[in-house]
């Protein structure tokens, strides 16, 4: 990995940030003394342009996106106060959890997510989906390791229906589906996106949990 120069004052902590990644950070050398030579002139501009567009905002969220997808984390995570402070925190968490994790595949560290969780203003947090339309509902989760254990649920049925469906032959590579019933008060935020239909569930509730694998609805 190299180590870029940082000259400028930013109001942003960049501890690990890498900045670049491959393909663009290649960290070998190349044969030709002049191809290294544009190679890392080209890294230098692209460090340059990412570490201006950090000079420019102010508010971390787009800061953050101006990044690459991979220094995300790391910047919210340096960062955590700064995005309170302006009232950012529960869309960046939000938004970074659901690219990775959803009902039936869970990506990342979940003590890192849980810590996320619970450093977000819970109001804030709940006001980032939608209300919640059940008093109480039977909520799905799926695992290929078998692990009931998520804070990401789907209270679809149908998508429920269909990963029983694609896992059903274990052989195959085939997971668990696992079912909860769960209350408006045990989610921390409800997400309704078209077919999307995801609660995330308060991490003292998951954890205390006792889901039932289910084979059929």
């Amino acid at each position: 990995m190299i180590v870029y120069k940082r000259d400028k004052n930013l109001i942003w902590k960049l501890d690990h940030i890498r900045f670049l990644f491959p393909p663009d950070d290649f960290t070998g050398s190349f044969a030709n003394a002049r191809m290294q030579e544009r190679h890392e002139a080209m890294q230098q501009e692209k460090v340059k342009e990412l570490v201006d567009h950090l000079e420019k905002h102010t508010d971390p969220l787009e800061a953050m996106l101006g990044l690459h997808p991979l220094d995300h984390l790391q910047f919210l995570q340096n960062n955590l106060e700064q995005f309170r402070r302006a009232q950012r925190l529960e869309k960046a968490v939000l938004s970074l959890y659901f690219r990775k994790n959803t009902p039936f595949a869970a990506a990342g560290d979940y003590e890192v997510w849980k810590s996320l969780f619970a450093a977000c203003d819970r109001e804030r947090l709940t006001a980032e989906g939608k209300r919640f339309p059940y008093d109480r509902v039977t909520a799905y989760h799926g695992s290929v390791i078998d692990n009931p254990k998520g804070l990401c649920w789907t209270v679809s049925r149908e998508e429920a229906a269909w990963f029983l469906s694609r896992w059903q032959d274990k052989s195959l590579g085939g997971g668990t589906v696992f079912a909860l019933d769960i209350t408006r008060q045990d989610i921390l935020v409800y997400i309704e996106d078209g077919k999307r239909q995801e609660v995330i569930l308060k991490p003292e509730v998951a954890e205390m949990a006792q889901p039932r694998a289910i084979e059929q609805l």
